[in-house]
């Protein structure tokens, strides 16, 4: 009876003092949201107080300076986060394997400096402007696969149970930050088409729409963590 009294306690401390794996996940989504969110700020200050540079054109183009680190670590956490991270069905993973290499794609191949750069950049030393494109490409499907995965895997529902009030709250701020990031993408699309590159850089564009897709995606992400609306 001693032994089994023992065990008891035993297991009673071990509940309350170890995090459970589903706690520690929900941590893990929180702090990529935190993450995502820290990217502009740790560019535009890290840049600013470090090497006095002014807001830039985009917040890719901080490659090219003194915040190169801090730039591709993140994304590099992030992506590496998505890419192991697992969801209830086979299609989460996909989508998220899928954001994970995106995001890897946009911190190792970096944006065109200048249109004139023929040097070759990243790790794999390659040609600028096809780095630029495989930079580009990864940011758009980065990106859009966020918003797609806020609007439709993240409202997923298990059906056999009645939604909470808050999983309703949750849905709706999903739905939301999918619809902000998809504006966000229209919005470069169409400032893309109408303006010409130089007014766009100069009024540093692509910096605020990114910065307001990030927010969007850490808010998401906070909120499927359930640090905030949780049940």
């Amino acid at each position: 009876m001693a032994e089994v009294s023992m065990l008891t306690r035993v297991n009673s401390y071990l509940r309350t003092k170890v995090p459970s794996p589903v706690i520690s996940y929900k941590n893990l989504r929180t702090l990529i949201g935190i993450l995502g969110m820290l990217l502009p700020a740790v560019c535009y200050f890290g840049g600013r107080l470090f090497a006095g540079l002014p807001l830039q054109p985009s917040i890719s183009f901080y490659y090219h300076t003194n915040v190169r680190d801090a730039f591709v670590g993140l994304l590099v956490a992030v992506g590496m986060f998505m890419v192991t991270y697992r969801g209830y069905e086979n299609i989460d993973n996909i989508v998220s394997h899928i954001i994970g290499l995106a995001a890897l794609g946009i911190a190792i191949f970096p944006c065109l400096f200048s249109a004139s750069s023929t040097s070759p950049v990243g790790f794999f030393q390659i040609n600028p402007k096809l780095s630029n494109i495989i930079h580009l490409s990864s940011a758009g499907i980065f990106f859009f696969l966020l918003a797609m995965n806020s609007i439709f895997l993240f409202t997923l529902t298990d059906k056999t149970k009645e939604m909470s009030d808050n999983k309703k709250t949750r849905n709706k701020i999903y739905v939301a930050c999918g619809v902000i990031i998809l504006l966000c993408i229209l919005a470069l699309i169409v400032i893309g088409l109408t303006m010409d590159q130089a007014t766009i850089d100069k009024l540093s564009l692509t910096f605020w729409l990114e910065m307001v897709m990030l927010n969007a995606f850490g808010i998401s992400w906070l909120v499927k963590g359930e640090a905030i609306f949780g049940d």
